[in-house]
Parts: C-alpha cells; sequence; structure tokens
C-alpha cells in the first residue's frame, strides 16, 4: 500500500500539554511539520492534570509487547534529559516482591515475558531483596523480580523540556485555553472552540495566553490528549470514549531514619518496589517513602466530579487531585510498616486521592476517529508508555504507518453500537480492580456476562458448555462437558488454567468425523453497488475475479507492507460481495476513501447473520442429508446459496481449522431453527459439538495460523508463512525479521503458554503466540515468533516456562 507523507504545512492543534500531547508536539516538529499548536486549559506546564501529580513509576515488563516496547521507547527518550540541571529520569530499576509460592511463579512468568519483549531483567532472592533495598523486611519475602533499566520520572519536567523543544521547533502552546466545541465540515474538522480560563494563583502559566477574543481556532487535524477530561470532549464529538477517570490513594511517609541526609533532588538509588500481592508500590523520595495502593473500592470519577478551571483558580487544588480518603488507604499503610518497620515511628502525610483514567482493557484509545476526518485520539496514555505513544502518533499522522502493532491500542476495536457509559464503568472498574492480580492470559472477565450472546446460547449452556467471554462481549463456548474424559494429571497450575482434556477430545472427535462450532459472533459485511468490484480492489490493492458464489481469501495490506486485516471475500450477487472479517474493525478497511467509494455502499451485516462451522469429514454426509439441491464442492472456493430445512444459508468452505467443511451463514432468527436441525440430525453421524479452544486446537495442529492472534500489520505474508495469499503484493521477509514457525514440545507431558520465550543456547530468539494440545498425539504445539537462525524446521530450542526450560522442535517453518 506504501505511505503518503502529510504536507508539512497541515495544521495540527494538540488538546492537552501533559506527558502525551507535549511528546506529541516535540515529535511532530521533529519530522518538519511547521503548524502544531497545543492548547491547555490549565498553566502551563504544571496544568492539573493527571501528569502533574503522576509518581513517576515506569515499569517496562507488561503482558503485551506493543506496551512494553512503547514503555521501552518513553525511557529510552528521556534518558539522561535534564531541565535546568534537575534531573528527569532516574533508572533506579524495579522489584517485584513475592511473599507465596503462587506470587513467585508469577514473578517467574513476568521474568519469562521480559525475555520474549528484551528487557532486562533476573529472579532475584530473599537475600537480594535485602541487599537492593536495605529498609527491607524480607523474613516473610520469597524472592522478587528485578528490572534494572526500569526508573523514576519527573513527569512535569519530562513535559516541560520536550514542550521547550517543540517549542524551538515552530510549535506553539497556549496554556489556559479550554476547548468547548469541533467544528465539522462535510466529515472533516475543520477546527475547535475555545475561551480563555482564569489564571491560577500561585501556578504562573509558562506559555503563552491565548490572544483575546480569540473564540475559534482553525485546524486541519485535532488530537485530543488531555486525560482524563477525553471522555468529556468525546461527548462534544458524539462519542463514548470507553475510558473512565478513577480516584487512587497514595502518601508519603515522613522520614526514615535509614534515608537520612538523602535529597530528592539529587540523589535516588533505590529500586521502585511493587508489593502486588497486597496492591501496594513504594519508592524512595529523599528521606521519605511514596507509596500507593491498588487494594481498594473503586472510586468511578464522572466529569461533573473534576473541578473546572474557575474552581481551579479559585481552590488552587489541581482538578486531579481529590482528597484522601484514609479508610481506603489504612490497609496500605499496615502494610508499608510491616515491610518497612522504621516506619512505625512515622507518620502518613501529603495523602491524595489521584485521579487517572482506566480503560476495559488497560490499554489506550489511539487513532483517527472513524467518520471524523482529521480527528485523533491519544487518551488514557499513562506516562510510562507516554512518549513512546506520542512518537508512534506522531508517524501515523504523518506518514500513514504507526510502526507497530497498534490493533489492541486502537480506538476502533471497541464497538460504538454497544458501548455505554456503563458498559465503560463496569469493564474499566474491573480492569482497576484486578491491575496487580496475578494475570493469566486465559483469565476471562466476571463483570457484564451474557451481555452479547448468540442464538444458540440456550441450548450450550444445558449441554454443559464452560463459557468465555470474547473482546466484545459475546458469550462464547470454550467446551462442553464430558463425563468420558478423564482428568490429565501432568499439567501445573499455569498450563492447566482455563484447560480441560475435553478439549481434546472434542477436537479428535470432530477430525475423525463431524463437529459443530457455533461461529455466530462472525463479522459480515456487505459492499454493494455499481463499484463494488472496483472499490474492493483498491481496498484489497489488487484485483480479484470471482465468479458469483465463489469464495477467496484475501489480505488488506498495512502501510508498512504487512497484514492490516486477513478478510474472506465471497460475490453474493454480480454488484454484492460479502466480506467476512477477523475482527470489527475490519469494516474501516472497507470503509476507507477510494475513487469509487460514491458508487460502492458498505454495511454491516453481523448482528443480522449468525453462523454455524459444520467441520470434519463426515460433514458433507450431513449437510447432503438436510440439502435440497446438493451441497456445493467444499475444495474449490464454491460458496452458493443452500437451501437447508427450508432456510436460505449461505455455505462457505471452512478452511481456518483444516479439517473440511462449511461455515453456514443466515439470519440470525433462523439460529435457532438450525441449531436444532444439525443436533437433530447429526445424532446418526457422530456430531460432536465443538468449542473454541478445540477449534483453536485443530487450526494449529493443521498449521494454520491465525490473524490478530499470531501475526499481525507489522508482518508481512512471507514471514508468517502465508505466501501462497494471491492478492498481497506486500514485502517478502525483511532482513533479521523473526519469522512464524511452529514448535512441538518433545516430552508429552509438558505444556506452555503464551508469550514465554523461545531459548536457543540460552538466549531469547523469540516468543509462543499460540497454543494448544495436538488432539492426535497428546504433545503440546505453539506457533512462534523465532529469529531467522533458529527458524529451520528440526531446530531444537528450549520454552522458558515459569522456573523451568522444557525442549522443543521447530517442525513448521516459512524456511521449509
Amino acid at each position: 500500500m506504501g505511505t503518503t507523507r502529510l504536507d508539512a504545512d497541515t495544521r495540527i492543534l494538540i488538546i492537552g500539554a501533559g506527558v502525551v500531547g507535549a511528546a506529541l508536539a516535540d515529535d511532530l516538529t521533529r519530522h518538519g511539520m511547521r503548524s502544531v499548536t497545543v492548547v491547555d486549559r490549565g498553566p502551563l506546564y504544571k496544568t492539573g492534570g493527571s501528569s502533574s501529580h503522576a509518581p513517576g513509576f515506569a515499569f517496562q515488563t507488561t503482558g503485551s509487547p506493543v506496551m512494553s516496547e512503547l514503555a521501552r521507547r518513553t525511557l529510552d527518550k528521556l534518558d539522561g534529559l535534564d531541565l535546568d540541571g534537575d534531573w528527569i529520569l532516574k533508572r533506579v530499576g524495579g522489584l517485584e516482591l513475592a511473599c507465596d509460592e503462587e506470587r513467585m511463579e508469577y514473578l517467574h512468568r513476568r521474568h519469562n515475558l521480559a525475555q520474549s519483549w528484551g528487557i532486562p531483567s533476573r529472579i532475584v532472592t530473599s537475600a537480594d531483596c535485602a541487599e537492593l533495598f536495605p529498609a527491607l523486611d524480607t523474613s516473610s519475602v520469597v524472592g522478587g523480580f528485578h528490572t534494572p533499566t526500569d526508573g523514576v520520572v519527573k513527569a512535569v519536567r519530562a513535559v516541560e523540556w520536550q514542550a521547550r523543544r517543540a517549542i524551538a521547533n515552530g510549535a506553539v502552546f497556549y496554556g489556559h485555553t479550554e476547548v468547548t466545541g469541533f467544528r465539522m465540515e462535510a466529515g472533516r474538522v475543520s477546527g475547535v472552540e475555545v475561551r480563555s480560563t482564569p489564571p491560577v494563583p500561585g501556578n504562573p502559566s509558562k506559555g503563552q495566553g491565548l490572544p483575546e477574543g480569540t473564540e475559534f481556532m482553525a485546524a486541519d487535524i485535532v488530537v485530543v490528549c488531555a486525560g482524563l477530561w477525553g471522555p468529556g470532549l468525546g461527548k462534544l464529538l458524539g462519542l463514548e470514549l470507553p475510558m473512565v477517570p478513577m480516584e487512587h490513594c497514595s502518601a508519603s511517609t515522613t522520614a526514615l531514619p535509614s534515608l537520612a541526609g538523602c535529597s530528592d533532588a539529587v540523589e535516588l538509588e533505590l529500586p521502585m518496589v511493587r508489593h502486588q500481592g497486597t496492591g501496594s508500590y513504594f519508592r524512595q523520595m529523599g528521606e521519605r517513602l511514596a507509596w500507593g495502593t491498588y487494594e481498594h473500592r473503586v472510586i468511578p470519577v464522572e466529569q461533573s466530579q473534576i473541578a473546572s478551571a474557575e474552581e481551579f483558580a479559585e481552590t488552587q487544588v489541581e482538578p486531579a487531585i481529590h482528597p484522601l480518603t484514609w479508610p481506603d488507604l489504612q490497609d496500605g499503610w499496615a502494610e508499608l510498616q510491616r515491610l518497612f518497620p522504621e516506619a512505625a515511628n512515622c507518620e502518613a502525610v501529603d495523602g491524595y486521592n489521584g485521579v487517572f483514567s482506566f480503560t476495559p482493557d488497560g490499554n489506550p484509545l489511539l487513532g483517527e476517529v472513524p467518520g471524523m476526518k482529521g480527528v485523533w485520539l491519544g487518551e488514557s496514555v499513562w506516562l510510562t508508555q507516554s512518549a513512546g505513544v506520542a512518537g508512534i502518533l506522531a508517524d501515523w499522522i504523518v506518514t500513514g504507518d504507526p510502526g507497530v502493532d497498534t490493533t489492541s491500542l486502537d480506538f476502533r476495536r471497541f464497538d460504538q453500537t454497544h458501548l455505554t457509559r456503563t458498559v465503560s464503568i463496569e469493564l474499566a472498574s474491573e480492569n482497576y480492580d484486578e491491575v496487580y492480580d496475578i494475570s493469566h492470559p486465559r483469565k476471562q472477565s466476571s463483570r457484564l456476562r451474557k451481555f452479547a450472546a448468540t442464538p444458540f446460547y440456550a441450548r450450550q449452556e444445558a449441554l454443559g458448555a464452560e463459557f468465555g467471554s470474547s473482546r466484545g462481549g459475546w458469550e462464547r463456548p470454550l467446551w462442553y462437558a464430558s463425563a468420558e474424559t478423564a482428568q490429565r494429571g501432568s499439567l501445573d497450575a499455569w498450563t492447566s488454567y482455563g484447560w480441560s482434556p475435553n478439549i481434546s477430545a472434542e477436537a479428535s472427535a470432530a477430525a475423525r468425523s463431524v463437529g459443530l462450532v457455533d461461529r455466530g459472533a462472525a463479522n459480515v459485511f456487505e459492499i454493494r453497488g455499481s463499484g463494488a468490484s472496483k472499490h474492493l480492489h483498491e481496498v484489497l490493492g489488487a484485483e480479484i475475479t470471482l465468479p458469483v458464489d465463489e469464495a477467496t481469501g484475501a489480505l488488506v495490506e498495512s502501510p508498512s507492507g504487512g497484514i492490516a486485516a486477513d478478510l474472506t471475500i465471497i460475490r453474493s450477487a454480480v454488484d454484492a460481495y460479502l466480506v467476512i472479517g477477523s475482527t470489527p474493525e475490519d469494516i474501516w478497511h472497507l470503509r476507507r476513501e477510494t475513487p469509487h467509494s460514491g458508487t460502492a455502499v458498505v454495511s454491516d451485516l453481523s448482528s443480522a447473520t449468525t453462523a454455524l462451522g459444520l467441520i470434519g469429514p463426515k460433514s458433507a454426509e450431513l449437510l447432503d442429508q438436510l440439502t435440497r439441491g446438493g451441497i456445493p464442492a467444499a475444495t474449490r472456493g464454491e460458496a452458493p446459496v443452500i437451501d437447508l430445512g427450508g432456510v436460505p444459508v449461505r455455505a462457505v468452505p471452512e478452511t481456518l481449522a483444516g479439517v473440511g467443511g462449511w461455515t453456514l451463514y443466515a439470519a440470525t432468527e433462523h439460529g435457532l431453527f438450525l441449531w436444532d436441525l444439525l443436533v437433530g440430525a447429526g445424532k446418526d453421524h457422530g456430531l460432536v459439538l465443538v468449542g473454541d479452544e478445540a477449534f483453536n486446537a485443530l487450526r494449529i495442529a493443521n498449521g494454520i495460523p491465525a490473524f490478530g492472534v499470531d501475526y499481525g500489520p507489522q508482518d508481512t505474508a512471507a514471514e508468517a508463512g502465508l505466501g501462497q495469499t494471491t492478492n498481497h503484493n506486500g514485502e517478502g521477509r525483511r532482513e533479521g525479521h523473526r519469522l512464524l514457525t511452529r514448535l512441538r514440545l518433545q516430552d508429552p507431558n509438558h505444556a506452555v503458554i503464551t508469550g514465554e520465550p523461545v531459548l536457543s543456547a540460552g538466549r531469547s530468539v523469540g516468543y509462543i503466540s499460540s497454543v494448544a494440545e495436538d488432539p492426535a498425539s497428546g504433545t503440546f504445539l505453539g506457533f512462534a515468533w523465532v529469529d531467522p537462525e533458529a527458524a529451520a524446521a528440526g531446530t531444537s530450542v528450549e520454552i522458558a516456562h515459569l522456573n523451568r526450560r522444557l525442549p522443543a522442535t521447530i517442525d513448521l517453518s516459512p524456511l521449509g
């Protein structure tokens, strides 16, 4: 697809002069953009938002490779900088404590994640913890996880340093300037409406004030980086932003004897400490300890509870600082005194409830807002990822290519049609409540269950389905109950979490006979009109010639030459196509403006459509029994509408599980009838109900990677082993880039989980993206991205699983 660079004179206006807005202005001007303006409702640079009180903890290790990379980029950008001689970043390191074996096992998991993402780390003993932070009482500490390159960031200094450089490169910053509205013309932003806010005594603004009488500021691009004010600005745009400001309790101690004489302004040497088992964190602050806790009730904050600019001026209390609710902090204070006995004679001082934002999945809200050209989001970003996020936003805005996989960051991952404030608060509250909990990759949400369900839910529940919740809130059957399947005793607590031996039993049965899979949460779109073919060709970047009632796979190329989407295309009429997407946001690729957009209407048929997968070697027998007029040839790509028990059904060849069969698409109102029809008739054919986990096991066993799980926008088709996809003209294998392989554990009693590092000669050379038990052999298999030198089939590697190393062999590779 390639990239088109933004004109250097494009007028860009950034709302918010916090850690993201200032960094974005800096990066945009470094890109050569000549008209960058930043406005903030508060004084510069201590604006009163979350950046102004951020405690400064920056830990890089997360469960997400992209979030960890953004944290690394943030610290790398700030490393070695100073503001008028005052430090901005101190890489004092991080120390996470375990006081029981379960937490220690989790720290091994975090160490493995750090290895996967390239973050220096080590597992340490209780004695090591005492050496790293001598004031700690380690009598109850089992061990720890040490990350020497993590650090403390002075947020306001970071803001001012980046703002100064942006100004030196031509940017303009206005304090005391509140955005009160957006103006749109023909679906494109033309600027913002503004008002001046009063000065704050004792907090003079270091930038310009808005010129008197200014009520409108013209702009071609507006980027919302307003932090906790994001939901309010979203309302001005008619959007529900899935982010919720939360109150978070923190305070500091009076001076500790062991820290006497230390000055925060000059020296900061001790590591930041996290004790996630009690939801607490601590760091040296001169002679004192700063600390906070997540182990308290969730306190969401509505926009009406955030002080106005006038109240800020009157009280001089920053809007993002609320009064401390001491009962919420008492347990954290007791834990601090237990871990640091010398604090028993100290007092808790300078306490407050700081306000910062949470999303349902803990990730930022980034990207251009669909249907509002020129309106971009840089919201719900914490200090840890701030400069990293700003960097990819600048790249994205200027070149069209963010340079990283933004699938888990893009605002479009949340469906506005299903999003309400209640949903945002419920899921963000769960995220806050569990932020320091032991987090398993297969953990299911406990909030808003049954929020979205397919027509088959009641039948599945009656048949003993174990349900999970998908990203879109759909109830999904993971597996079904079976009294005949014995438990497998060789798996540890981590690998057995969210797993059942029924998974392999279902997969094996489907591979032998016929299985029924709920595909009712499918993403189904339509392109219709005289320009449908030409529009689709523009979106795909290549012409696809399809007869009516035939289907093919197609990839959408990302600006970097990677894979932006993996689609199934069905020509449903001379002037119409059905498109089956991998994710709900795939519709935005189809709605991309092309020269033929005016003669092609793109519709979302997902809610109006349901689907069932009929898979396995005996699926043809069952379908033939129930279909009037014969069945299509699954191997030739035929995808006609068939008469299935009187219901018009689009039968599309099923290719993801690798065992043959069809996905049957029908109107939602016919879903339950079709389920009963297939289940009833299937009894004579040995039909088995197949949950999502068994379907996943079949695709991995048959060597079929999945978009959004195993590959994405930063991976080329050749690197992911998808070179057979005919429409994709992107780059091939790039020198030094990792390749997607499949590996097999050598011992059938071993199992691994996603995110774990692949080791060669003791060095991390990649990580696992998806894993399942092979239903044929009982051995665990997994797709993994590995360095080219370790990617050849037959290569012996190891997987770092918790505190063990498990031997494995690469058995499928793009290298052959």
